[in-house]
């Protein structure tokens, strides 16, 4: 499977990019620590127990997800990755956690220097999800890219080519998923969550 995992090219329909709003979290007091923390936990849970309903609906005032909650950009995140308004509660689609939006969210997390954890941290739900990333050499990866720390730790051995705007993702443009075909992107789970993070928040 081969998906947009841009975070800066703008989906059809959609208001603001994945790289946006990361970036936008990230300029909080915390740099978005507690807000990233939260959207890859809720991630890594529904990827690792799927079927436990503690992970498919989240209370809106519990711990976490109340602070994603209380950041539009952090429920319009948490919406994108496939959860829907529903009262008190964040309630998962029936499709599940949306594979493209996980590849964008860990690729923004990736340029941004306080967040290499994250990055690293997401990387089991990506082979989870079935995705990988590919190396310039061909060999796959859970990662999209050397992390912030690990290029800086490099920086002097290696030079690693990036794109602009996806600072973060390996190699050159053939190594990164090409955008989704006109069938793809009608896709009607993807349009319901693009019409969800459309919704005042």
């Amino acid at each position: 499977v081969t998906v947009n995992a841009d975070p800066y090219g703008m989906p059809q329909g959609a208001t603001t990019t994945t790289g946006k709003l990361v970036l936008e979290i990230a300029q909080a007091s915390d740099g978005g620590m507690k807000t990233f923390e939260t959207l890859v936990k809720v991630v890594s849970n529904v990827l690792e127990k799927p079927m436990e309903p503690k992970y498919r609906e989240l209370r809106r005032s519990s711990p976490g997800i109340d602070q994603v909650d209380a950041r539009p950009q952090g429920a319009m995140l948490l919406r994108r990755l496939g959860f829907m308004e529903c009262g008190d509660y964040y309630r998962l689609q029936s499709s599940g956690i949306r594979g493209s939006e996980v590849a964008r969210f860990q690729c923004a997390l990736n340029d941004l220097p306080h967040c290499s954890s994250f990055v690293e941290r997401l990387g089991p739900s990506i082979f989870a999800l079935g995705l990988e990333w590919r190396k310039p050499d061909g060999t796959s990866t859970c990662l999209p890219g050397p992390t912030f720390r690990e290029r800086a730790q490099n920086s002097a051995q290696v030079s690693v080519p990036s794109l602009p705007g996806v600072g973060g993702a390996w190699g050159h443009a053939s190594s990164l998923p090409a955008p989704p075909s006109p069938e793809e992107e009608d896709d009607a789970d993807l349009q319901e969550a693009l019409r969800l993070s459309m919704i005042q928040s």
